[in-house]
């Protein structure tokens, strides 16, 4: 288990480690997880969504309330390294764990303008 601060210094350890691997598109901080094991995903009471805009687009959920950073993992929350890729092949070349910070690999689309 890793606090918050903890997980914010080990990303720039790992930053340099995943610095030259063509595919890496984001590296960040999440909560371990974003719901606690056995209770309901946590509610965010002002929300307020959005209408299709002109062009025919989605309907978009916009938070009204700002919350803290802090918060996002609950009390007593676990933050992991996460690093998104658009290669499966580069799971295996990113380290599990970094400066005792476990990291996670999502492998995710390119990112494009829309």
């Amino acid at each position: 288990m890793a606090t918050l601060d903890e997980a914010r210094s080990a990303k720039a350890a790992l930053r340099q480690k995943v610095t030259g691997l063509d595919g890496v598109i984001g590296v960040g901080v999440a909560p371990e997880f974003t719901t606690s094991l056995g209770q309901p995903p946590r509610e965010y009471p002002a929300r307020k969504h959005a209408g299709p805009d002109t062009s025919g687009g989605s309907p978009v959920e916009v938070l009204a309330e700002e919350v803290l950073v802090a918060h996002v993992a609950g009390p007593g929350g676990s933050w992991v390294l996460q690093v998104n890729v658009t290669d499966p092949r580069l799971v295996d070349k990113i380290p599990e764990e970094i400066d005792d910070v476990a990291v996670r690999v999502r492998v995710v689309g390119a990112v494009r303008a829309g």
